[in-house]
């Protein structure tokens, strides 16, 4: 490994060898109201402080945020309305433990019946999932 890092630093350049770290501030400029910023982590890593840090800096703070699992549908959804109406930011956290509440993101970002505030944002966090 070392020597593919090496071999690669040399023909291609320095920064083919990085390592990725996008800036929560560019994602932000490029997320809207209806489309979640969505981070496939890897077992420790966790986004949230950077994403809360970044929160204080928009005036967003606190985050509402929910550690998905077993019955915390119900908790994330009260979140996701709350914020759907007063613009606020919400973490779902792990949601690779609630698949099933995944598949009904569609739906629940593009309610028929009202309007999504302007500066509300969605934060999902999950590990890879087939």
């Amino acid at each position: 490994m070392l020597a593919c890092n090496q071999f690669i630093k040399e023909v291609l350049g320095d920064e083919y060898v990085q390592p990725v770290t996008d800036q929560i501030s560019d994602m932000f400029e490029e997320s809207q109201r209806q489309i979640p910023v969505l981070y496939l982590i890897s077992a420790g890593s966790d986004p949230t402080g950077s994403i809360d840090e970044y929160a204080k800096k928009r005036k967003k703070f606190p985050t509402d945020k929910v550690s998905m699992g077993e019955e915390q549908e119900i908790p994330a959804m009260q979140f996701i309305d709350k914020g759907m109406a007063s613009g606020s930011w919400v973490i779902l956290n792990n949601c690779h433990l609630s698949l099933e509440f995944m598949a009904e993101m569609e739906e629940i970002l593009y309610p028929k019946d009202r309007e999504v505030h302007d500066e509300f944002r969605l934060w999902i966090t999950c590990e890879p999932h087939n």
